[in-house]
């Protein structure tokens, strides 16, 4: 009897206490927008838990490329991001993303990602004396060519198979980087899911996409906007909060030029 009154003792002191609330800020899709950081940082300081959902550390439109990349995973590491998922346009970094993950201070995501660079499945994070399972998936719109024999597996499959082992868990978070509707797909394969922060789509969310009891949140693109997401025991709130982009972003006009004319000039 003294024993089983122990173990049932030991067991209620390792739940997270009533009453509990934590903070989430996310951003997705920030296309290496350096300039804009400083007017997210102060969103970003009012979270237990940083995230973003892909897309952060490259931009096709201004022909960013490694330079700006690394120091896009390095400031953003100064922010207190805790972990990102890839996304597609990471990809299209090719070989040289090993380099930008090396170089990032946090982890990255890519639960259904066989091949490739060295992501992490998963992440567990305590906070406020909660633990946190947070999982990553990204979809198919990346440049096969650069990552050949990469394989990447049906996001729903991946997610099962890390559930089946997964370590004890008080809150469920998907970072996820696809269109919306095969994010309510995977939302619908699990409810058990506390909140799912979605990118690619740009969208500017300013109340959760529900899916039964799942929220899908997103929040814009190029540092426009925050997710602030309070979870509690008693339900979540959600704020989608403009920054306003008053810094503008350098022109691709003349970087596109110059790598026009370099390619003219090759012999």
């Amino acid at each position: 009897m003294g024993r089983a009154f122990a173990f049932l003792l030991i067991f209620a002191l390792s739940l997270p206490a009533g009453g509990w609330e934590i903070t989430i800020a996310f951003t997705n899709d920030l296309h290496a927008s350096l300039e804009r950081l400083p007017e997210i940082a102060p969103l970003l300081a009012q979270a237990d838990l940083v995230l973003d959902a892909g897309d952060a550390w490259e931009d096709l439109y201004r022909l960013t490329g490694l330079p700006q990349a690394v120091e896009m995973a390095r400031k953003m590491g100064e922010l207190g991001y805790d972990a990102m998922v890839l996304g597609n346009h990471e990809m299209y970094l090719g070989p040289a993303l090993r380099e930008v993950i090396a170089a990032a201070p946090f982890p990255v995501l890519a639960t259904n990602l066989k091949g490739g660079p060295a992501v992490q499945k998963f992440l567990v994070f305590d906070v406020k004396g909660l633990r946190v399972l947070i999982l990553g998936f990204l979809w198919k719109e990346y440049p096969w060519p650069l990552w050949p024999g990469i394989k990447m597996l049906d996001p729903i499959q991946a997610i099962r198979r890390v559930l089946a082992n997964a370590p004890p868990h008080d809150l469920l978070i998907f970072l996820g980087h696809m269109h919306l509707e095969r994010a309510e797909r995977i939302a619908r394969a699990f409810p058990e899911c506390d909140l799912f922060i979605l990118g690619h789509d740009h969208l500017w969310l300013e109340e959760p996409v529900w899916v039964g009891n799942v929220p899908i949140v997103q929040a814009g693109h190029r540092a426009g906007a925050v997710g602030l997401v309070r979870l509690t025991d008693q339900g979540l709130a959600y704020e989608l909060v403009r920054t306003g982009t008053t810094t503008p972003l350098p022109s691709f006009w003349l970087p596109a030029l110059a790598a026009a004319l370099a390619l003219f000039l090759l012999p």
